[in-house]
């Protein structure tokens, strides 16, 4: 039987490779199916093979002998992660963990090293992944430049702004939070990065106002009233760690082993006395090994004044926000606290305070005059209203000091007579107000005015306001002042400032401010948060309160329900004083000077509506018999049409003749402040004239708002120098060429 012979291979076909095959192709070509042979063959002819060889040789031959050992040991501890030119000491980190922290009572031996930077305090697999990630880089240049160098670039970009941003950070902390870390850090024993055991709020960009010096803001406003405005409104763009809103929250970890409650109780105090934007309170968290800092209760978000309010607390007792606790904050007038001041910057709540302050006065009967170096400020809310007069000029402001102060010693005459008034004023007198707004440009402008006029020494004004200040409250007659930093000039000397009790510090405050408001305690630095203020009653501990807010619409409201209570209430007071003065009451002598009709008739603020005033010997009389008389208010030296101080009648109906100034002499109805024979401007082309406007122009601007005091000449109109001033400064743009 014929063998089977197997076909011999053809030329053209080429054996299979050996390593598509456990077979190996040896030297002459031939194929074997020995796996040793195969293996020995990939050692020596390839070149991961060889690669393997070589490494198998260096690591066999380290086996062996001490000398290879120490020269591949570096390359090893660079291949793995390790320090390459130096031996690993007790101090240095593992592959597995970064290097211990080494206690500074801890004795150093020869030859003993501990490391410094921070790449050598990294654990082993940290340095083995950067290194290998730098190779695999170098291969990636290699094999795809353009795309390696455009990841490159925008990896680089992205580490640029994540560490600008992580130094920014780390620069606000340190400022922030430096003092108490450093304190912290010696205490817990613990030299690492402060962030990493001090959780903080994150930084954020606040616009922080600029306290400005009172003199600054007078020259501005010298130049400019807007320019003046736009400095109140300066403010600088600051990264900060917002601590002062009421959660922020501080937390600090603290090791397990930590047990010792003396460390945890000084911690704390250190805390409180070291965080800024104080005060805090810390609470330690034993099962969450963290000692937090947290603010105590503090004021509500958001204060309204609204009816109940109004009605809750009387005319004297004013609630300008609320406490902690959601506790009214009030100025207790008729205490030790009957005048009033506000420091606070352009936007941090003076308008919104005096709007309160005046809604809660004005309806609840009260009278007020305001002098608003801003011109328009409280026209808006409070023009044209009986129980309020405007001023917006330097004579106006004269002129309601005056009217105030003539007031006041009406008053006092009836008190120094019959004492029995004394002990509640306001039983018998409609209380008054007199509020100053921009008090640094209020005092400027009447140093000013006194300069132009001749007068030596301390303005006048301001000399019969520190009359005011002295004897008002025993009259029931208060003051309120707004500043943007309250300074000395402000007050003109620490006297003024001792008169004015109830004290507000709202947003920043210039040393000189705060020492002025509450000499003797240390500077706090207030919220940063709108309405957040610091209120005292003189150098008493200030407290943190959130001012009420209102709407100027909500204000007038509130001032115009005021207006019946007043009548109401004046009309009780007449009673009053007529019964007390017919009576006699506790009457004693006045001593040498006599008493002036003119002046005691007027001075009853709780005025009736009766008339036929009759003047009888020192003291009026009506036709009753009665002791006293009453007359009803008018308007012929307002301000604004029914912003009248005591004059009777519609101002429109007044005919000026020598005759009607004489009857208004005699019953007492010009106002005290105001004379008689003052300069009258007669006619619509007299009064364009004087105000610098078309005839045109003033006939529309008359029209649209009513010139306050005006009166009657003959058949022409006629007006007080005054009320026109005040009437084109509180309507800067009506009518101008």
């Amino acid at each position: 039987m014929p063998s089977l012979a197997l076909p011999e291979t053809p030329a053209h076909i080429t054996p299979l490779p050996a390593h598509t095959d456990p077979t190996a192709v040896m030297a002459d070509g031939t194929v074997t199916d020995n796996p040793a042979l195969g293996l020995v063959h990939w050692m020596f002819t390839t070149p991961v093979g060889f690669g393997f060889t070589v490494a198998l040789l260096i690591a066999g031959a380290c086996l062996f002998d001490a000398r290879v050992r120490k020269a591949i040991a570096p390359l090893w501890r660079l291949v793995t992660g390790g320090l390459v030119f130096v031996e690993p000491g007790a101090w240095d980190a593992t592959w597995s963990r970064p290097a211990p922290h080494r206690p500074e009572n801890q004795p150093m031996f020869r030859g003993e090293r501990v490391p410094r930077t921070r790449w050598a305090k990294a654990p082993g697999y940290v340095r083995m992944a950067v290194r290998w990630g730098l190779s695999l880089y170098g291969w990636a240049l290699y094999a795809a430049p353009w795309l390696t160098l455009t990841a490159s670039i925008a990896l680089a970009v992205a580490v640029a702004a994540h560490r600008a941003l992580r130094l920014t950070q780390d620069r606000v902390f340190n400022r922030t939070m430096g003092i108490f870390a450093q304190g912290a850090a010696v205490l817990l024993d613990d030299e690492s990065d402060p962030r990493r055991w001090i959780a903080a709020p994150k930084v954020r960009l606040t616009w922080l106002p600029v306290a400005l010096d009172p003199r600054i803001t007078r020259a501005a406003r010298k130049v400019s009233e807007g320019l003046e405005h736009k400095l109140g409104k300066l403010a600088i763009p600051m990264l900060r760690i917002p601590l002062e809103d009421d959660d922020a929250r501080i937390r600090v970890s603290l090791d397990a082993g930590l047990i010792n409650k003396n460390m945890i109780s000084e911690l704390g105090r250190l805390g409180t006395a070291r965080i800024p934007e104080g005060p805090w309170k810390a609470h330690h968290h034993e099962a969450g090994l963290t000692l937090e800092f947290k603010h105590p209760e503090r004021p509500p978000a958001d204060v309204v004044y609204d009816e109940d309010a109004n009605r809750q607390f009387s005319v004297t007792e004013v609630p300008i926000g609320k406490k902690a606790g959601g506790h009214w904050a009030t100025i207790q007038l008729a205490d030790l606290t009957p005048h009033t001041v506000m420091s606070a910057t352009t936007g941090w709540c003076k308008t919104t305070l005096a709007n309160v302050y005046l809604a809660h006065v004005l309806g609840n009967g009260a009278r007020a005059f305001i002098n608003d170096p801003k011109r328009i400020g409280y026209v808006s809310a409070f023009g044209q209203l009986p129980n309020v007069t405007v001023h917006t000029t330097a004579r106006g402001w004269q002129k309601a000091n005056d009217i105030f102060l003539a007031e006041m010693e009406r008053r006092y005459e009836f008190i120094e007579r019959y004492p029995d008034i004394k002990e509640n004023p306001l039983d018998y007198f409609e209380p008054w107000f007199l509020v100053n707004d921009e008090r640094g440009s209020y005092v400027s402008d009447l140093k000013d005015l006194a300069k132009a006029d001749e007068e030596k020494g301390l303005p006048l004004t301001l000399r019969k306001e520190k009359k005011i200040l002295w004897q008002s409250r025993a009259a029931g007659m208060y003051m309120l002042d707004l500043a943007q930093q309250a300074n000395l000039p402000v007050f003109i000397d620490s006297d003024g400032r001792d008169q004015r009790m109830a004290r507000i510090a709202s947003g920043p405050q210039t040393r000189s401010s705060w020492v002025m408001l509450f000499p003797g305690v240390s500077k706090r630095s207030i919220p940063m948060k709108k309405g957040r203020a610091m209120y005292g009653i003189g150098v008493d501990n200030p407290t943190e309160i959130q001012l009420a807010r209102i709407t100027d619409e909500e204000a007038r409201a509130f001032a115009m329900g005021g207006i019946a209570i007043g009548q109401r209430e004046n009309a009780a007071r007449a009673k009053r004083l007529t019964e007390l003065t017919a009576a006699g009451g506790s009457s004693v002598p006045l001593g040498d000077a006599p008493t002036s009709p003119g002046k005691i008739v007027p001075s009853v603020p709780g005025r009736s509506q009766d008339t036929g005033t009759q003047t009888l010997g020192a003291i009026p009389t009506q036709g009753n018999g009665s002791g006293i008389s009453f007359t009803k208010p008018d308007n012929t030296a307002g301000e604004t049409a029914n912003n009248s101080e005591l004059s009777p009648g519609n101002p429109a109906e007044i005919t000026v003749d020598e005759r009607t100034v004489n009857d208004q002499q005699a019953s007492g109805s010009v106002p005290p402040g105001d004379s008689a024979t003052e300069q009258l401007i007669v006619g619509m082309a007299d009064g364009a004239a004087f105000l610098n406007m078309t005839q045109e122009a003033f006939s529309k601007a008359r029209k649209r708002r009513a010139i306050p005091g005006e009166m009657r000449s003959g058949i022409q109109p006629a007006w007080r120098e005054l009320s026109l001033t005040e009437w084109r400064s509180q309507a800067p743009r009506a009518g101008a060429n």
